[in-house]
């Protein structure tokens, strides 16, 4: 009996055992820097955001964050990273709709799945897309980009952020929308798509606020139209689509980005980031800097972008299979 009780004893113990060190990370985490993967090159609107994002949540956290950019796959290779990633709470991932929401969905082989691989920690902030031209192209307004896009089917290119990611999508949304057909030139990121636009390589493309504010200065682009349903503070001078009579690009085309760790992330841990994102998204020169950059701050829960995911993933499957956009 003694002897019964002893291995009982002893079991238990092993059992356990490897919950302690688990225990003792979740204590002392943060213990070093935390990555900040974004899926983009940098200089694009989600890589601009996230190192804002990053100065209040290192402060928030008590220690460095460090943003990552893993460009490629239209996001898919810095979310598959991050899926891959320990779940220490060290990697986590600064992240769009369309990695979370659509590109799963439109990818053969996307290496991950959302709900699956990750956990929501809240949401930073939400804008409008804007779309912008070079004017070399003779594409000053929306009626200049009608005439030529209906005389010339497909021969008005515009660039993304690489196939299936947002600026695609709205602009596939656009086509729909006015009976046009446009030439799409995917790239690994919003930088290089426009780095090439401003050189001419490109004719137009769709971009967020915080972009489009930077370009409105420069003589040679020309800022055609938002999405919503009504102008942007910040671009109070351009034109909603709707305003031009064309219907189907309101606020249900807003994008957000949120951050997420990986799914099996120790809840004690979970717990401390959601702490930091609630004290930095609470930080006054965050929010300034998100509205300078012409976003609105998004500061919801988990429990929220979960639902956001879900409920963007129905919204945009019928423009995806109708335009039968999908990656390898």
């Amino acid at each position: 009996m003694k002897s019964l009780s002893r291995r009982l004893l002893l079991a238990a113990v092993v059992t356990a055992l490897p919950v302690l060190p688990f225990s003792a990370q979740a204590q002392n985490y943060p213990d070093k820097p935390v990555k900040l993967v974004v899926g983009f090159a940098a200089g694009g609107p989600t890589d601009i955001l996230a190192r804002i994002f990053a100065t209040a949540f290192g402060k928030a956290l008590g220690t460095s964050v460090i943003v990552d950019n893993k460009g490629g796959g239209g996001g898919a290779i810095g979310a598959q990273a991050v899926a891959r990633s320990d779940p220490d709470g060290y990697t986590l991932m600064f992240a769009g709709d369309g990695q979370l929401a659509l590109l799963p969905q439109m990818m053969t082989k996307a290496g991950y799945e959302t709900k699956r691989d990750f956990v929501p920690i809240g949401s930073v902030a939400g804008q409008s897309n804007v779309l912008i031209a070079n004017k070399a192209s003779g594409i000053t307004d929306l009626p200049s980009l009608l005439a030529q896009a209906k005389a010339n089917p497909g021969r008005i290119s515009f660039g993304s952020a690489g196939n299936g990611t947002p600026t695609h999508l709205v602009a596939a949304l656009f086509e729909n929308a006015t009976g046009v057909k446009l030439l799409h030139v995917p790239y690994r990121g919003a930088g290089p798509a426009m780095a090439d636009l401003l050189g001419g390589q490109t004719n137009l493309m769709f971009v967020g606020t915080p972009v489009a504010l930077q370009q409105a200065s420069r003589p040679q682009m020309a800022v055609i139209a938002i999405t919503g349903n009504k102008r942007s503070p910040s671009l109070p001078q351009v034109p909603t689509f709707a305003e031009a009579g064309i219907r189907g690009m309101g606020d249900e085309t807003a994008v957000w980005w949120a951050v997420v760790a990986p799914a099996q992330v120790p809840q004690a841990i979970q717990a401390k980031l959601v702490q930091a994102m609630k004290t930095a998204m609470a930080d006054p020169e965050l929010r300034a800097a998100i509205a300078a950059q012409g976003a609105d701050v998004l500061d919801k829960d988990g429990a929220t972008v979960a639902n956001w995911i879900a409920r963007d993933h129905a919204r945009w499957a019928s423009l995806i299979k109708s335009k039968k956009i999908i990656t390898e």
